[in-house]
């Protein structure tokens, strides 16, 4: 769950829009929303939603961001969206929340962004300068007032009929779709994607068999200078001195020399599931189990196991299929001679 705050001055439609957008899935929460005005209409709506809302005053804003800050750290906020704001944000919190902080504009920026120009204002200059389109973006926000990157942006047509409000209201449209498109864009980019489980790893979790084991440290010697006596993976300390050089991952054998420099054995997964499927169930089901302990083993430093490992899924792949040789050659016949 990503916690988002919404920051707002007026009547708070858009921050509205967001907590409908957002509060009834499990993905992106609406948890916070902070005004800078004391009897802001925003403040009652999003009570009646069910959101938290704290007034601080103009003073707090640009004195005391490090209050604005602690706050939006204790409701574990990740992103902030200015949903009509027209307070100062100060430096500290752009800079916390660098990248991760969105503004919703009722132009199609760079045209008429910038100090003093909001709400109707905008849709008014765009009237009087004749433009055939204008819409709504969002950016991240910076230090320079709407020159922030451009997330989404939504376009409307200028009719000649259209005024100031009229333009408004279909600016307003085009925001509702905007502003929870580039919100999930911005969580989308926080969210590491995630890793693809390996053909052993899906199989053994079905058969219940451990093999999300980390992978060991590379193979290099360790060398360690002092007092401190360093400790083998074999849990055997080395001896004490002022330099002591160990090879904590050294091979004891030629087998597990060969299977180092080569790499994991092989673990037959595609084999034994074939086995199990068209030949004989049960010592496939064995056969299955040997191959998704390969990995697991061998991760785990133990290639000895590993090897073992492999060579057993191997035998119980040659069991499943001569068993199941055998009773295809006996039911065939049988079957012919009309007993079965």
């Amino acid at each position: 769950m990503t916690n988002i705050a919404v920051f707002a001055s007026g009547t708070g439609s858009n921050a509205v829009n967001l907590v409908k957008a957002f509060n009834s899935g499990n993905r992106i929460h609406v948890a916070l929303c902070l005004t800078d005005k004391e009897n802001a209409p925003v403040i009652e709506k999003m009570k009646d939603l069910g959101v938290e809302t704290i007034f601080f005053p103009r003073s707090v804003w640009k004195e005391e961001p490090q209050v604005i800050l602690d706050i939006l750290r204790s409701h574990d906020i990740s992103v902030i969206a200015l949903a009509g704001f027209l307070c100062f944000l100060s430096d500290e919190i752009v800079n916390a929340y660098e990248g991760k902080i969105l503004n919703i504009h009722p132009s199609l920026l760079p045209a008429y962004g910038g100090k003093g120009m909001h709400g109707a204002n905008v849709h008014k200059a765009v009237i009087e300068a004749g433009d055939l389109k204008s819409g709504a973006t969002v950016h991240i926000v910076t230090s320079e007032i709407d020159a922030g990157p451009i997330v989404v942006q939504k376009e409307v047509a200028v009719l000649p009929d259209d005024t100031p409000e009229s333009l408004e209201a279909k600016v307003h449209e085009v925001e509702y779709q905007a502003f929870p498109e580039a919100i999930m864009k911005i969580v989308a980019s926080l969210t590491p994607p995630a890793i693809p489980k390996s053909v052993d790893d899906a199989w053994a979790e079905a058969l219940g068999v451990p093999n999300n084991v980390p992978p060991i440290p590379k193979n290099d010697n360790i060398n360690q200078t002092g007092p401190t006596s360093p400790t083998s993976l074999t849990g055997q300390t080395a001896p004490t001195g002022p330099t002591a050089s160990i090879s904590p991952t050294a091979p004891t054998s030629t087998t597990s020399m060969a299977l180092t420099k080569e790499g994991m054995p092989p673990t037959y997964l595609v084999w034994s599931v074939i086995m199990t499927i068209l030949c004989c169930t049960i010592p496939g089901i064995v056969a299955i189990i040997n191959s998704a302990q390969v990995s697991s083993k061998f991760y785990q430093g133990d290639i000895e196991g590993a090897s073992r490992a492999s060579r057993n899924a191997e035998i119980w792949i040659i069991v499943s299929f001569v068993l199941g040789v055998i009773s295809n050659t006996l039911y065939i016949p049988l079957a012919l001679a009309g007993l079965f």
